[in-house]
């Protein structure tokens, strides 16, 4: 067996085991795994007495990557970093059929992790460990995993870290994606078992220990051992517009929506009726022509447990607007269509580096750094931006860019504006920012 390791963040370094790659196991037969109990043993003042073996056996406390028969010392932290800790690993595993918890199971099969001490309480070579766990490319029934107190008060992180030492128990290794906790890399935290195809590796790629495998899956893979959990729906939120707006025929609507797994696809419903779906972000839609007077836009999102949520807002449907009236507050209007206007954050015209900063979703540069946020416009149209702001060409299409004067916001307040735009930028074709 080898040894997998957390990153420990508290210590500054990492240490890991570096074995050959483990053979292809020949194929077998998929059965029940020996337990879906992962028991987090919190090791009181006189620590976790723990007695080396070659099979990891928690309900005997024997451990398979214990150097001798040694004690992991105490877990030091208050009862609330406890209390948040234990709380955090049930949220992880709430989508699988595993039942986690911080009282002892007894003499019955169960996953272990127990939670204290010093990772030279366990064995001299991985003095900088966060935790470290057996692993063999498959489930190590009974396995006991470690998660040292080595993060102080930071209840995300002994989270993190006991979330990725039980997963290695069930055959799970390494990954390049940083809000899984399989990962190696900070952020995202908490961090929860993705529904995606990740790279193996820990801060750069490699080729996965596991030679059946050219990728890893967490969620896949640890679902397919345990089955799905209790439902956890999605949340979901309809961006734009705001509830009770006046919207022109063909306004855009926006949908953020999340889950902890994966959001496999988000419906859109008007009056009831389905009127588009979209299975990646940006949940973006526009909207049909609708007849004048009050409408139900509704937005629902499906996890990939097929556990819907959905947001509901009221609209009014009016004329197209013009440039001198149709629009309510700091919208302007953009063929006919209001929309947020530059004295909205995200709004036509602001400075952005990514889509996901503007309203439009639309984050374009004539330049670096010059990028703004931008709405489509008929090049052969004129007058369809409004004041301030012209029609430049933007792929096969337009977009309405802060005009060469300046003035109309503070979007076009960069140095290198004017100059950008008085050189030629009326013919160069923007860049949307990926």
């Amino acid at each position: 067996m080898l040894g997998l390791l957390a990153p420990a963040f508290a210590a500054g370094t990492i240490i890991r085991i570096h074995p050959p790659p483990p053979i292809a196991p020949p194929p077998k037969v998929a059965q029940a795994p020996s337990s879906n109990i992962i028991y987090l043993r919190r090791c009181p003042p006189g620590g976790c007495a723990v007695h080396a073996g070659q099979i990891d056996d928690s309900r005997t406390q024997t451990s398979s990557i214990a150097a001798g028969d040694v004690t992991i010392g105490q877990f030091t932290q208050p009862a609330q970093v406890w209390t948040d800790l234990v709380q955090c690993v049930k949220d992880t595993y709430a989508p699988y059929g595993v039942v986690v918890t911080d009282v002892d199971p007894g003499n019955v099969p169960h996953f272990e992790n127990i939670v204290g001490g010093s990772p030279t309480d366990l064995r001299s070579d991985i003095p900088n460990a966060g935790g470290v766990a057996p692993f063999t490319c498959d489930e190590i029934p009974n396995a006991i995993t470690y998660t040292f107190d080595v993060y102080g008060p930071d209840a995300l992180s002994l989270c993190w870290t006991a979330s990725q030492e039980t997963a290695h128990a069930f055959g799970l290794e390494h990954e390049l994606l940083q809000a899984d906790p399989m990962t190696y890399i900070g952020g995202s935290l908490p961090k929860r078992f993705r529904d995606i195809d990740a790279t193996c590796g820990e801060y750069t790629a490699r080729a996965c220990m596991c030679p059946a495998r050219p990728t890893q899956n967490s969620y896949r893979m640890i679902v397919g051992l345990f089955g799905p959990g209790a439902p956890s729906p999605p949340t979901v939120m309809i961006t734009s517009p705001a509830d009770g707006k006046s919207v022109q025929p063909g306004f855009p609507i926006a949908v953020a929506a999340t889950d902890d797994v994966r959001v496999d696809h988000v419906e859109l419903y008007i009056d009831g009726t389905l009127a588009g779906s979209a299975a990646m972000e940006p949940y973006d839609f526009t909207a049909p022509d609708l007849a004048l007077g009050a409408h139900t836009i509704e937005a629902r999102a499906i996890d990939v447990q097929g556990t819907p949520a959905s947001a509901m807002i009221g609209v009014t449907s009016v004329p197209p607007c013009t440039q001198t009236k149709g629009c309510e507050g700091t919208d302007v209007c953009v063929q006919g269509v209001c929309i947020p206007g530059p004295k909205q954050p995200g709004g036509l015209g602001a400075i952005c580096q990514m889509n996901d900063e503007c309203l439009s979703m639309n984050c374009a540069d004539g330049g670096e750094p010059l990028k703004h946020c931008v709405a489509t416009c008929d090049l052969g149209t004129k007058g369809v931006c409004p004041l301030g702001f012209s029609c430049v060409p933007d792929g096969a299409t337009g977009a309405c860019w802060p005009a060469p004067e300046g003035g109309c916001c503070d979007a076009g307040g960069s140095p290198r504006g004017p100059a950008l735009l008085a050189a030629g930028l009326l013919v160069l074709v923007l860049r949307r920012r990926r």
